[in-house]
């Protein structure tokens, strides 16, 4: 008689790595959402804006 093969099933925690793509995704986003203002409304209005965000946070 053999004794069956007992199979643990762990729980596969997410890798560092998976954090900093959400991180690198979420940047690249920002960035292209900047770019393509930019690109529609003229720098002008987009260092406006940015500056008006800007002071809103503080």
């Amino acid at each position: 008689m053999s004794a069956p093969l007992q199979t643990e099933m762990q729980d596969a925690a997410p890798s560092p790595r998976f954090g900093l793509w959400l991180l690198a995704g979420g940047f690249g986003l920002l960035l292209a959402a900047g770019l393509l203002l930019w690109w529609r409304e003229g720098d002008r209005l987009f260092t406006d804006g940015l500056i008006a965000a800007l002071l809103a946070c503080f």
